[in-house]
């Protein structure tokens, strides 16, 4: 008899125990999601309605079967259009009718899945967002989603230790940036190619024109930068890398000169690029690069003392336009972007010359307020009057705070730039070539 009532009294320590531990892991948890929404409350309010959208996503999907594969098709159907990437405009595609769910839109589908009492509709987020924009993250044909929505809060895509945010069945989550999704997912964010209205003007001065995609109701205007729309990619050829194969300039004549730029009178050209790593990461679809070409350029020098003194600007840059749809494939890209006809003999006309060497910095875009860089390049300078002399200046230039810095490299006068250009590499992974044309 006493055994029995050993073992008894055993099992209901035991079962309190095991029932303590389990209201112990309910209590983490929980404390683990008001954390969460706690960082959401710090967030800016364009990452709120974000998060609210993302979230009525998520509880859309648990919701509605087949609700994955109508976002999967409205994030592709712009890219059948010509668009770059494979995402959704909720101020766009979101409003249009899905036949599978009694001809409502999607937006209206995912306010009717909510139950959460005092959320934003969709048109105040808008107001807010108005490029909100949904990305299927990984490969189309991959037959798996993984049910996730994430949010693009402005985390560093280059650092693998930062915390990104999802929502799955409504609840809000987080992981590390380095647990990349397996199956397919989608992404809320505010379009990387957008262009506010009062961003257009330094836009256009930084080399990307713009185009308007689309306009709401009230006269606002959603311009996109201009490359991120491509007539001539319809439909688009997933093997197709870059816009296609151009073919090879022709060979140069030969060349008795020390250098084989002079026996050309061509612009200097940024040819072509390939890279195995397009610097967006797994959550931010395909890459968006631009470059930043430095050279000697209006040196003003006076002579003293037998040495030069330079009295004013020594250094020109020029920064391409945005180039899109860059695949971590290996696959060449075509930017074709000449900059200077290069000489670095002085003549009448031109006294000083340009210099024996320039720099390319490469960047990935990816938006953010503004900061001011410098660069700095070392290159000797032929004068009619006084020889050769060697400088080091810095030049300043304006960019994205939350562009990526993919690397930099010299491009010497004596580089050859015959049929097959000359290679840099800026990166381990990415391959540039120049010419002349």
């Amino acid at each position: 008899m006493k055994t029995k009532h050993i073992k008894i009294t055993f099992i209901a320590i035991a079962l309190m125990f095991m029932t303590a531990c389990s209201n112990d892991e309910v209590a983490v948890e929980e404390q683990n999601i008001s954390l969460d929404q706690t960082e959401i409350a710090k967030q800016a309010p364009e990452y709120e309605g974000l998060f609210e959208y993302a979230r009525l996503l998520s509880v859309a999907i648990d919701k509605h079967s087949g609700m994955n594969e109508v976002l999967q098709e409205k994030a592709l159907q712009l890219q059948q259009t010509g668009y770059y990437e494979q995402e959704f405009y909720a101020g766009m595609q979101g409003k249009q009718t899905a036949q599978e769910f009694g001809n409502q839109s999607i937006n209206n589908i995912l306010e009717e899945s909510n139950t959460k009492a005092g959320t934003k509709k969709i048109k105040e987020i808008l107001k807010t967002n108005p490029a909100m924009s949904v990305l299927l993250i990984g490969d189309k044909k991959t037959p798996n989603f993984s049910n996730r929505v994430y949010v693009d809060n402005g985390f560093d895509d280059m650092d693998p230790m930062e915390i990104i945010y999802y929502y799955k069945k409504g609840i809000l989550h987080s992981e590390m940036l380095s647990q990349e999704p397996t199956s397919k997912a989608f992404i809320v964010r505010n379009s990387e190619v957008y262009v506010p209205e009062n961003e257009e003007a330094l836009a256009k001065a930084n080399g990307n024109e713009v185009v308007t995609l689309f306009s709401y109701e009230n006269g606002k205007v959603i311009k996109v930068s201009t490359g991120s729309v491509n007539a001539e990619l319809v439909p688009i050829d997933d093997e197709e890398p870059g816009g296609g194969f151009p073919p090879p300039p022709p060979p140069p004549p030969s060349c008795n000169e020390p250098c084989e730029r002079d026996c050309e009178n061509g612009t200097e050209n940024l040819w072509r690029f390939r890279t195995e790593n397009d610097y967006d990461g797994a959550f931010r679809g395909k890459g968006e690069w631009f470059f930043v070409i430095i050279w000697a350029d209006g040196v003003n020098y006076t002579l003293q003392n037998g040495g030069v003194t330079v009295t004013g600007p020594a250094l020109s840059y020029l920064r391409t336009g945005q180039i899109n749809n860059v695949r971590g494939d290996n696959s060449w890209h075509y930017p074709n972007f000449s900059s200077i006809i290069w000489n670095r003999e002085p003549s009448p006309g031109n006294p000083v010359g340009d210099g024996n060497r320039m720099k390319i910095a490469c960047f990935e875009s990816d938006g953010g307020s503004t900061k001011t860089i410098s660069f700095t390049l070392t290159y000797s300078l032929k004068t009619q009057s006084a020889g050769t002399f060697g400088f080091n200046f810095p030049v300043s230039f304006t960019i994205n705070n939350g562009d990526d810095f993919i690397g930099e490299y010299l491009v010497e006068y004596c580089h050859d730039i015959g049929y097959n250009g000359f290679i840099y590499h800026p990166a381990g992974e990415v391959d540039f070539q120049h010419n002349e044309r």
